[in-house]
């Protein structure tokens, strides 16, 4: 994470979240339908066992759905940036950039309807940045010379903007949009970075 750093007037920006966002709509109707009818069912049902259980799935139908909308409401103002310097990923007023110069390559992994931005580092890297430890993924490299550690990011339903973007300022880094198995994606080592950063907690 950095601080008085910003993206160039000239950088492309793409809204992230937004979009993300805008997608995550898609479950909206069916969390309005099914919680509606949840209430309907305790309100009107009759009140008996069957009544109440069918009450129940809709309303726990209606929690599911929601949590995507809710979990993208949160996210809406997250935003990427590419400038000729590197790849910004903006959270509010915080800021981390990731310098072209410090990757050996970037590109984008696919599969099904996943995609991930792969930006693959030189040198070792902090893998508990305040802002980019949970994109942090070790896996076996695409090709030699990358390095096993990289940043994955998962993008939201159209990947057009982040490839265009990374043709357009990394085009000498560019490895082009790559197939994976369905297993692909990982997770972030979250257990690892609360070992590694209890002692920097208890210092603050």
């Amino acid at each position: 994470m950095i601080s008085g750093g910003a993206p160039a007037a000239d950088a492309t920006i793409v809204r992230h979240g937004l979009r993300r966002f805008l997608w995550m709509l898609l479950f909206a109707p069916v969390t309005l339908v099914s919680g509606g009818l949840g209430v309907n069912e305790l309100m009107y049902g009759g009140g008996g066992s069957f009544t109440r259980w069918i009450a129940m799935a809709f309303l726990l139908m209606a929690l599911l759905f929601a949590i995507p909308v809710v979990s993208g409401w949160r996210a809406r103002r997250w935003v990427t940036a590419f400038d000729a310097t590197g790849f910004w990923w903006i959270r509010g007023k915080k800021i981390a950039l990731i310098r072209w110069d410090s990757l050996a390559g970037v590109g984008i992994y696919y599969t099904h309807q996943t995609f991930t931005v792969e930006l693959c580092p030189r040198d070792e890297i902090d893998r508990d940045d305040p802002l980019l430890w949970q994109f942090v993924r070790d896996t076996e490299p695409l090709r030699p010379g990358l390095p096993r550690v990289r940043y994955r990011i998962r993008l939201p339903h159209s990947f057009k903007p982040y490839e265009k973007a990374l043709r357009r300022w990394a085009p000498e880094l560019w490895f082009g949009l790559v197939a994976q198995p369905l297993s692909y994606m990982g997770r972030p080592d979250v257990a690892g970075h609360r070992e590694r950063t209890a002692g920097r907690r208890g210092e603050g």
